[in-house]
């Protein structure tokens, strides 16, 4: 059994530069793909293209899907594939993906890895006041 495949479907170039990041600090991973909404791409046209890049991985029992925005087309576009392999995650951003990549080295089980972006996410947005 391979690792879980991830795909990053987002508005704009958001995923390929969240990939490209990420990979610079984990080294080249496979079975990470992005798909990006481009202005003019309607909903309908968008699942089309979503549906393509799953096709990709006929054979994965489970599918890690990271948005950037619930709600949003990316969103919206993915759970009308209404395919049931699919784990959607939303509010992606490079500590998570990094957190999940790392896991995925180890870690079969989709749900293992969609706790661990969540661990991730509630860890990674801080706020704090410099003061002089």
């Amino acid at each position: 059994m391979g690792k879980i495949p991830i795909l990053i479907v987002a508005h704009g170039n958001l995923g390929a530069a969240l990939a490209r990041s990420a990979q610079m600090l984990t080294g080249r991973r496979k079975d990470i793909e992005t798909l990006g909404l481009e202005e003019g791409d309607g909903l309908t046209n968008f699942v089309e293209k979503v549906k393509q890049l799953i096709s990709k991985f006929p054979e994965a029992n489970s599918i890690l899907v990271f948005v950037d925005l619930r709600g949003g087309t990316p969103w919206n576009a993915v759970l009308a594939t209404g395919d049931p392999r699919i784990q959607l995650i939303s509010g992606v951003n490079l500590p998570i993906l990094l957190e999940v990549l790392i896991k995925r080295d180890t870690v079969s089980d989709i749900g293992v890895l969609a706790k661990c972006a969540l661990d991730a996410a509630s860890m990674c947005v801080t706020s704090i006041h410099i003061q002089n």
